[in-house]
């Protein structure tokens, strides 16, 4: 009898200390492949975002100052693409910069500038650094 319960005891503490084992590489292994999983979401998450659009102080100001109620970049709306002002006002930053101060004529779409007079007000009234930095940014555009 003492021979079965010491044959019993042996039994069991072999195998606790299996399971023991086992469990503690389960966990371990499990550690592991949580561990490498979150790595690799977070991996394929960077991989998913776009990095953030970059705005320029010309575009900013246009957008703030609301000429993209009227104006897109390559799609005429109300008044011409940026893209057909920019093109008709190559080389001639001058003349841009006086129609937009109210002092010089139209070239894109002169039928159109009684639409666009009530808004050379908003153009008028920057100071000349801001209008600088918005007609160039209306001059980049390609």
């Amino acid at each position: 009898m003492k021979k079965e319960i010491f044959l019993t005891i042996s039994l069991v503490l072999s195998m606790s200390v299996t399971f023991g084992i086992s469990k503690k590489e389960t966990s371990t292994n499990i550690e592991q492949v949580s561990t490498s999983n979150t790595k690799a979401i977070s991996n394929s998450e960077k991989n998913l975002q776009s990095p953030a659009k970059v705005v320029s102080p010309g575009e900013k100001l246009f957008k703030d100052k609301g000429c993209t109620v009227c104006h897109q970049v390559s799609t005429k709306l109300v008044g011409p693409s940026l893209k057909t002002i920019a093109t008709a006002y190559v080389n001639n930053k001058k003349g841009l910069v006086a129609f937009l101060k109210d002092a010089g004529k139209p070239i894109v779409d002169p039928a159109q500038a009684s639409v666009m007079h009530p808004q050379i007000a908003i153009t008028k009234a920057l100071p000349p650094n801001e209008l600088d930095i918005l007609v160039n940014y209306i001059l980049s555009v390609k």
